[in-house]
């Protein structure tokens, strides 16, 4: 198998868990608002909309090979605000803890993909876009 479609099915992955999340935290809205009100954090209701319109964005972006590299840079340090606030697994106990941890761990596992796909990328050519690689264009 060609390193092109290796990079690609990478880069559909790691895209669709952004997008998949994103619409995830969509369904989710009311207890992320919550959370975000109970830690105060300034204007909620503006963050999540822009986090999550910035999650699905970027994701989109990755997925069809468009500034893959500005996205997947970009959803790093959001990746790691999101898993401080939302999963601070250091705050709870027991099953609580464990979960949040697993969490948190999966979060920053996909943002050292993307960094380690960032790293990759900058060695190499960019990849074809998905449309290209699939159809053999």
């Amino acid at each position: 198998m060609e390193n092109s479609l290796y990079v690609t099915i990478g880069q559909t992955l790691i895209g669709f868990y952004f997008v998949f999340f994103g619409f995830w935290n969509i369904y989710h809205w009311v207890p992320f608002v919550e959370i975000m009100t109970k830690k105060r954090i300034p204007l909620p209701f503006l963050f999540m909309s822009i986090g999550i319109t910035w999650q699905v964005l970027a994701g989109f972006m990755i997925m069809l090979g468009f500034y893959v590299k500005i996205a997947a840079l970009s959803l790093i340090p959001f990746t790691l605000i999101s898993i401080l606030i939302f999963h601070d697994f250091w705050n709870f106990e027991g099953a609580l803890r464990r979960l949040n941890l697993n969490i948190f761990i999966a979060n920053l596992t996909v943002t050292l993909g993307a960094l380690l796909h960032l790293i990759n990328s900058a060695a190499s050519a960019m990849p074809a876009p998905i449309s290209e690689t699939l159809l053999g264009q």
